[in-house]
């Protein structure tokens, strides 16, 4: 089956984090209306980790623990999360030293040690990675980790380990509070995203929705997300967004699932190249700094700087992502 609207629902993601990051453009004096629209734009990234446990379920479902070829194909799924993630991202996190003029100081010191964490995907307490965005691709790597572990036992067992190891850390971190910044980031709650979309995966694999339950479902959870995302419900609890943002992917999930949906051709092709989409809009923001512009065509100005966003991400994503991969494989 292809997902097609999950991978819109990549694209909206990736787009939302652009918006957040580019919100203070369109901040006028007599309306906020960047913050007002986008203010909670973040959580693009929490999608994307409830995309990501769902994604990695439905590709592993028929790894047997049986078949001769197990060894190989665990290797192959860390080969292919590897290719996918590292080779833009390393160049990209190149492409930021040099052009933040310090590109000498990263192999020395503090510059040098936030250089290895961030080439390994190890956090750091109180810094973000050279390329800042990593911080995801730090809970995305390590997923992947303890994904490909637990891919040794049947997926009767593996699942549920994967969703009993994750929730133990949760609580163990709320329990003993650690300090150092790899036992925050396995303790934090952000993995219960990846739990979500695990349990997503295998609850549709099992059951099916009717489409009166189905156009509900939709309905509630996208009304649900709006109104958090234009922070008209507010909640501070973190296992309340975690619910919200897992009922907003399943109700996209529903559109491949019940109502079949084949999706946007366009919006399809923003979600083949969210992950580019993702790390490159930074540039684009520091490139656009040099040019002023004031009042409200700023909006205009707003628009045409996503576009030129998608432009380079599109770029990126043939050049680059796609190009290595068929090399690398």
């Amino acid at each position: 089956m292809k997902l097609n609207n999950l991978q819109i629902l990549r694209g909206i993601s990736a787009l939302l984090v652009c918006c957040f990051h580019l919100r203070e453009y369109i901040n006028f004096t007599s309306i906020n209306l960047g913050n007002i629209l986008f203010g909670n734009g973040s959580i693009g990234v929490p999608i994307f980790f409830v995309i990501s446990g769902f994604i990695m379920t439905y590709t592993t479902y028929k790894i047997n623990i049986e078949s001769g070829n197990l060894k190989k194909e665990i290797i192959s799924f860390y080969k292919k999360r590897i290719i996918r993630i590292v080779p833009l991202y390393y160049l990209l996190t190149l492409g930021w030293m040099i052009m933040g003029g310090n590109f000498l100081l990263y192999f020395y010191g503090e510059y040098f040690s936030r250089l290895i964490h961030s080439v390994l995907f190890l956090p750091q307490k109180n810094t973000f990675p050279v390329l800042y965005l990593g911080w995801s691709l730090n809970y995305e790597m390590f997923f992947y980790l303890i994904f490909g572990i637990f891919l040794f036992f049947s997926n009767k067992k593996r699942y549920l380990l994967i969703i009993a190891f994750f929730v133990t850390s949760y609580f163990l971190g709320l329990i003993f509070k650690p300090e150092h910044p790899y036992l925050l980031m396995i303790t934090n709650y952000l993995n219960l995203y990846f739990v979500t979309g695990i349990i997503l995966s295998l609850f549709l694999k099992r059951y099916s929705i009717p489409k009166n339950y189905a156009i509900l479902i939709s309905s509630i959870g996208t009304l649900f997300f709006v109104l958090i995302l234009l922070n008209i419900i507010r909640f501070e609890d973190n296992l309340f967004t975690l619910f919200s943002v897992s009922l907003f992917v399943f109700s996209f999930l529903l559109f491949d699932y019940t109502f079949q949906y084949k999706g946007n051709k366009f919006l399809i092709f923003l979600g083949d190249i969210s992950y580019s989409f993702y790390l490159s809009h930074p540039f684009v923001e520091i490139f656009f700094r040099r040019f002023k512009v004031d009042g409200y065509i700023n909006l205009p100005y707003f628009a045409f700087k996503i576009i030129i966003t998608i432009v380079v991400a599109a770029f990126l994503h043939h050049f680059i992502e796609k190009k290595i991969t068929k090399y690398i494989i």
